[in-house]
């Protein structure tokens, strides 16, 4: 029987190729989180970045709101004007806490964010003195002050710092935006790799599953052939044919049909294994075996049951004369000589026949019914096919010359 084996350097190559597989799959998942959880850090960086430069520049906008409702009441006293001066003022402090929020612990992003809180505060001074003095009627004090330029120099300063942070926080952001680039493209190679080393770990497993599959294939192929046929010719061995006489007897009981038994023994060739010897006699049962088949038509099943002795299944009623020509034929084909050291009709055939279910309504009473005629045959000269009696141990035989 074969036996597979796989070398054991060939599994220390498999199981290092996988190790290594696998090391580098993880190597590379761990640099591809950090690389993620770095680029979600940048992506916070710019969002903050964002929001700062947002409420700085909502500062300045406020500043100008206030400003122009500050202008607005003291040239013309009307209150509406106040309402813009109102809405900035409230605004300017809570947009410099947010500022400070979203810059966070890294409050470089925002160098002058006190030095911002503090004109910011002295233009909301400027701005209050005046309204006050606007509503006490004092028009000159108001128009005196704005008119001093105080107010003035303190917005040109807090909107030159302003809109100096707001361009700091704009370089910060596109270095951002870059440091967020080359992480994509790092977290990209990364997947890349991850995704090409997976494929070819899956491409490997399936080349292995697939020869272990193919491997698998032949043996239990070799081993299927070893279990149902004979090593020497090829033919079905007895344990098959067994099995398929009983389902010939299951199928013919079950639709009332009929099949035929015959058993092939070959006359002469204990002589051949004796003075020629076993390779001699193997080389024989061989070309016996391959005429044997080749007198066959397709659904006949022929079979080695051991030693010279081969059995002939045929399915369906068959006339005698039938049988009879069938067995001549098979006779006949081993007359030429069946090797080079032979003469011709060295080797012949006897044949039992028995048919289901005249001679028996089981396989061991069709063989024995079978066995008793091919024993006649033997009895009777040899090169013969007889047939088993309905009901006896009687048998017509077929001689060479035709008589029975």
């Amino acid at each position: 029987m074969s036996t597979f084996h796989v070398p054991t350097s060939n599994l220390r190559r498999i199981h290092l190729t996988l190790t290594l597989a696998l090391v580098l799959v993880a190597a590379l998942g761990i640099f591809f989180v950090r690389e993620v959880v770095a680029l979600q850090t940048a992506m916070d960086k710019l969002r903050d970045n964002d929001q700062a430069r947002v409420e700085v520049r909502s500062v300045l906008v406020d500043l100008l709101d206030a400003e122009t409702g500050q202008r607005g009441f003291i040239l013309t006293g009307q209150e509406s004007y106040l309402t813009p001066y109102y809405r900035g003022k409230n605004h300017i402090r809570e947009s410099i806490r947010r500022v400070q929020q979203s810059a966070g612990a890294e409050d470089e992003r925002v160098k002058d964010l006190p030095k911002i809180l503090q004109l910011a505060e002295r233009k909301l001074e400027e701005l209050d003195r005046t309204v006050v003095l606007k509503k006490q009627q004092d028009h000159a004090g108001a128009l005196a002050v704005v008119m001093g330029g105080y107010g003035k120099a303190t917005m040109d300063e807090a909107t030159q710092l302003i809109q100096r942070n707001i361009e700091q926080l704009r370089r910060q952001r596109d270095e951002n935006i870059d440091r967020l680039d080359a992480r994509l493209r790092r977290a990209a190679v990364l997947l890349v790799l991850i995704l090409a080393t997976v494929s070819a770990l899956a491409a490997h497993a399936w080349r292995s599953l697939s020869k272990a599959v193919a491997v698998n294939n032949r043996l239990a192929q070799t081993l299927s052939r070893e279990a149902s046929n004979d090593a020497l010719t090829g033919l079905p061995n007895r344990r098959f044919f067994d099995r398929w006489a009983r389902q010939l007897v299951n199928r013919s009981r079950r639709d009332k049909g009929a099949f035929t038994l015959l058993l092939i023994d070959l006359d002469g060739f204990k002589k051949v294994n004796d003075t020629l010897g076993h390779l001699v006699g193997d080389d024989v049962l061989k070309e016996a075996a391959r005429r044997l088949q080749a007198s066959l038509r397709g659904g006949e099943l022929l079979a080695r049951l051991g030693g010279d002795e081969f059995g002939l299944l045929i399915e369906g009623t068959i006339a005698r004369t039938d049988l009879e020509k069938l067995g001549r034929r098979l006779i006949d084909s081993l007359s030429p000589r069946l090797h080079h050291r032979l003469a011709d009709g060295a080797v012949g055939a006897s044949i039992g026949v028995s048919c289901f279910p005249h001679n028996g309504d089981d396989i061991d009473a069709l063989t024995e019914a079978a066995d008793g005629a091919l024993y006649r045959s033997k009895e009777g000269g040899r090169g013969m096919v007889s047939f088993a009696h309905i009901g006896s141990n009687d048998m017509i035989k077929a001689r060479p010359d035709g008589r029975a």
